[in-house]
């Protein structure tokens, strides 16, 4: 019971925001009310126009001992000749008749409750009223004034023209539907925003929220960001899931193999040389495995272990002496020649297993799918701020269209790279990781002379890992 009590009082954002706001407007309201009581003009009585005086004058000879005199008409007419109100008093019961009643409350208050024997002239800021002496009409005493036109805004005029329940309804209206918005605007996004996480929460990854990223203020940061967010986890997961398949399918291959080669050497036991060639065929297919699990474990390594990166001093030049010096012995199996430019010398901040992991897998690269008798040169030179180094074979190339592909996990190109070269596809992926961790770039592009060149850029000072 006390726990739906509770629920029940507890109010959403967008009604606190509102309440919050709705009180601050009405303090502010409050407070302004009270400081202009303090500095309200009062009408201030001063020395009789005289226009105003000559006009009423007149008036008061046409008028004086006349009887049967219709006030109306007289306050019509004067109106027209004179573009001025005439305002009439009835002493005997303060009655005050204007031609018009719209905007002369005050004026029509002050005469009523202040009694002026003397010609004067009584300033009401937004108008001038000049007073008669009293005079005899229609045998009763009445008094009468000249009135300049009302210079008030006409909004403010119209206002206080209504009735102070209708005023007071009005300012409740009209705060309501102005404190309603504005914490509307305030809740909206951070409503949407919950929605939205809520849901990605439950794995929709596809949230987006599109109504407020366009706003030009903090919540429509707060919702790019949100959406830059979702879009990247939405990125590395469908990444991930691509890559769990193309282990799966990778690993079957090898698995299927050396089931069919364990079932052939059980069918030729008694035959030694037949026996011997499906077990060799076994042996080749669990290194297979071996290298492939390797690699995908590495590369795991490299995208989701942040203290893979120990940064260390290392001689550039002599790093790379040893990396060709190692590959060498692979790429002479093949009567493929390594030359390195070693005229530069340069040291750098950085990792050295995951330096000559990344070179070792792009000059190996190289050499699996450059022809015999032709060279690889290897190439490093010194920028500003940085070092390039760039391996380069003469082999068939890649098409354009799948340069940017080269370094997705298990991508291989049809014909000239099928799986018939060796490989687990998984080399150029970690090596663009581990040179991401060098804050580095590295990239792929075809010669016109034929062959693939493959560009390492790193800079001379690495101070934090890449993500």
């Amino acid at each position: 019971m006390v726990n739906q009590k509770s629920s029940i009082l507890r109010l959403g954002i967008s009604s606190k925001l509102f309440i919050a706001f709705w009180l601050v407007l009405f303090i502010s309201v409050f407070i302004s009310y009270l400081v202009t009581i303090q500095f309200r003009h009062a009408p201030n009585q001063e020395v009789a126009t005289p226009e105003h005086l000559t006009l009423l004058n007149q008036y008061t000879k046409k008028l004086a001992n006349k009887k049967q005199i219709k006030l109306s008409a007289i306050q019509s007419n004067f109106f027209r000749k004179h573009k001025q109100h005439l305002i009439v008093k009835k002493i005997a019961n303060n009655k005050i008749m204007t031609l018009r009643n719209r905007g002369w409350s005050t004026v029509k208050e002050y005469l009523r409750s202040n009694t002026l024997n003397n010609p004067v002239t009584i300033d009401f800021v937004f108008t001038k009223v000049t007073s008669s002496a009293p005079i005899m009409i229609n045998s009763q005493k009445f008094q009468i004034f000249v009135a300049d036109e009302i210079q008030r805004k006409r909004i403010v005029g119209w206002v206080n023209q209504l009735p102070l329940a209708i005023r007071m309804i009005l300012l409740l209206t009209l705060s309501f539907i102005c404190c309603w918005w504005l914490s509307k605007s305030f809740s909206g996004p951070l409503i949407a925003i919950q929605k939205a996480s809520k849901k990605l929460g439950e794995g929709k990854l596809t949230t987006r929220i599109s109504k407020f990223d366009l706003r030009s203020d903090e919540f429509g940061a707060l919702a790019r960001s949100f959406n830059q967010m979702a879009e990247q986890l939405e990125d590395n997961i469908s990444a991930h899931q691509r890559l769990l398949g193309d282990v799966s399918h990778e690993l079957r291959s090898p698995l299927t193999r050396l089931q069919l080669a364990i079932a052939l050497a059980e069918k030729n036991i008694g035959n030694s040389v037949e026996q011997q060639k499906h077990l060799t065929r076994c042996e080749t297919e669990v290194d297979r495995l071996d290298e492939m699990i390797a690699d995908v474990l590495t590369l795991a390594r490299l995208e989701h272990s942040h203290n893979a990166f120990t940064a260390e001093k290392i001689d550039l030049h002599n790093l790379m002496k040893q990396v060709v010096a190692d590959c060498q012995y692979f790429a002479s199996s093949k009567d493929v020649t390594i030359t390195f430019d070693n005229s530069v010398r340069c040291t750098l901040m950085g990792d050295s297993k995951l330096l000559v992991s990344a070179i070792s897998n792009i000059v190996n690269n190289a050499i699996k799918y450059s022809p015999t008798k032709q060279s690889i040169e290897v190439i490093l030179t010194k920028e500003i701020s940085q070092v390039v180094l760039s391996v380069t074979d003469h082999g068939p190339g890649v098409p354009t269209e799948t340069l940017d592909k080269l370094f997705t996990p298990f991508f291989r190109v049809a014909e000239s790279r099928e799986r018939s070269s060796g490989g687990t596809g998984l080399g150029l992926a970690i090596a663009q990781q581990a040179v991401c961790l060098h804050q580095g770039t590295i990239r792929a592009e075809n010669l016109v002379t034929g062959g693939l060149k493959v560009t390492i850029k790193l800079p001379l000072h690495t101070t934090k890992t890449c993500r």
